[in-house]
C-alpha cells in the first residue's frame, strides 16, 4: 500500500453502554463484561426487552440548553449528547486545529418521520464543543452500519482534493427510541423472552481524527496506526427484503478493502454481527472467496455480544479499539473490520500500524 493509499488515525473518541472513552470501552470487552440489561420498554407479549445503553448520569452533563439551536426531538437530543460525550477525549487536539471537515454517519431512517442528523445538528455539536468545524464542507450520510466506514472513505476523497491535513469521522446511533423498537419488535427481532433468533440494541458514538500524514499521527502515539481505503458492496438480498441472499455484497467489500493489500495475512476479523442468524452466512461467504488474505484459523469477534448493537457508530468504535489494543501492543498483527446495514450497504477496511505492511 503506498502512502496514498493509507491515512493514520491520530486520535479517538467514544462513549459506549461500556465506558465514557475507549480505554473504559475496550477494558470492558476484553473482560468480556456485558452491559445488557432489561428496561421498561414491552414487547407485543408483554416482556421486558434487553438492550444496553449508556447510563443517563453519564449523558446529563454533556449538553448546555442555553446553546441549543433549533428545536430537537426527543430522540435528536439524544443523538447529540453522545456525540458531544464522545468527542470529550478528542477536545485538547481538536482545539488546536482550525477548520477541519467533519463527516459524521447517523441513523437509518425507518420512516419519513424518522428525525436524525442534519445540518442544524453539525451546528449544535459545533455549539456544544466550541470544535472549529467547517461546515461548508462537512457532510452527513445515512447508510445504516456501513456508514461509519463510509465516512472514512469521504476522508480518503477529501484528502486527495484539499490540502487538509486533518479530517474528523464519527458515527452515532441509537435504538432507544419508541418508534424504532416497536419496529424491531413486528419484525420479532428483539431479544427477550423465548426469543433465540434477535438481538439486544445498543447505543453509542465515536469519532476518529485522521490525517495523511504519519508524523502527525506520531503525536497520539509511537505505533501510528493507519487504515486501508475502505471496500463497499451492495447486498440485493439483505433482511429488509425477501430476494435470494447470497452474501455477495460483504464479499465484494473484502475484495474492493484488500486488492492491494500484500501485507501479512489477516489475523482477526470485527464484524457488525449482533447475534442474528442472518448474518453469518455473507461473513463464511467473504471469508471463503478471499481465504488468501487470512490466517488459518482467523479469529472473529463480535463485541456486540458486550455492549450490544451499535448501529452507525460499530466501525468507528471498532476501529477505536483496535488502535487502543495497538498502542499498548495487544494486537500488533493486522485486522479487518467490517459492517454490514440492514439495507444493501456493506463496507470493510484493513487497519493495521504503520511500517508492518505494504501495498
Amino acid at each position: 500500500m503506498s502512502d496514498k493509499q493509507k491515512i493514520y488515525i491520530a486520535g479517538v473518541g467514544m462513549i459506549t453502554p461500556l465506558g465514557a472513552n475507549v480505554e473504559m470501552t475496550a477494558a470492558a470487552v476484553r473482560a468480556e463484561i456485558s452491559a445488557y440489561q432489561e428496561i421498561d420498554y414491552f414487547d407485543k407479549d408483554y416482556n421486558k426487552i434487553k438492550m444496553a445503553t449508556v447510563p443517563d448520569a453519564a449523558l446529563e452533563n454533556c449538553l448546555n440548553e442555553v446553546l441549543l439551536k433549533g428545536n430537537l426531538s426527543a430522540k435528536q437530543a439524544r443523538l447529540l449528547q453522545l456525540a458531544t460525550c464522545a468527542l470529550y477525549e478528542l477536545l485538547p487536539t481538536l482545539s488546536n486545529i482550525n477548520k477541519i471537515p467533519l463527516f459524521l454517519a447517523g441513523p437509518e431512517q425507518i420512516n419519513v418521520n424518522d428525525c436524525g442528523i442534519n445540518k442544524q445538528f453539525l451546528e449544535n455539536i459545533v455549539g456544544q464543543s466550541d470544535i472549529n468545524i467547517d461546515l461548508q464542507n462537512s457532510r452527513i450520510i445515512s447508510t445504516g452500519r456501513a456508514g461509519g466506514l463510509n465516512t472514512i472513505q469521504l476522508a480518503f476523497r477529501c484528502f486527495e482534493s484539499s490540502d487538509q491535513d486533518y479530517v474528523l469521522v464519527g458515527g452515532v446511533d441509537t435504538f432507544y427510541d419508541k418508534a424504532i423498537l416497536d419496529s424491531l419488535d413486528s419484525a420479532d427481532r428483539l431479544l427477550c423472552g423465548e426469543a433465540m433468533d434477535a438481538f439486544v440494541p445498543g447505543e453509542g458514538a465515536g469519532f476518529l481524527l485522521l490525517t495523511h500524514r504519519p508524523e502527525l499521527a506520531a503525536h497520539y502515539d509511537e505505533r501510528i496506526v493507519f487504515l486501508g481505503e475502505p471496500g463497499n458492496g451492495i447486498e440485493t438480498g439483505h433482511i429488509m427484503n425477501e430476494k435470494p441472499y447470497r452474501g455477495e455484497g460483504l464479499d465484494q467489500a473484502f475484495k474492493q478493502t484488500l486488492h492491494n493489500y500484500n501485507g501479512p495475512k489477516i489475523a482477526t476479523i470485527y464484524s457488525s454481527m449482533n447475534g442474528e442468524n442472518y448474518w453469518a452466512k455473507e461473513c463464511g461467504v467473504a471469508l471463503l472467496r478471499n481465504k488468501a488474505h487470512f490466517q488459518d484459523p482467523i479469529t472473529i469477534e463480535h463485541n456486540a455480544d458486550c455492549y450490544g448493537d451499535l448501529g452507525v457508530a460499530t466501525g468507528i468504535v471498532l476501529a477505536g479499539i483496535v488502535t487502543e489494543k495497538i498502542k499498548n501492543g495487544r494486537s500488533l498483527a493486522p485486522s479487518l473490520i467490517y459492517c454490514s446495514s440492514d439495507r444493501e450497504q456493506r463496507s470493510a477496511v484493513v487497519i493495521h500500524h504503520h511500517g508492518a505492511a505494504t501495498f
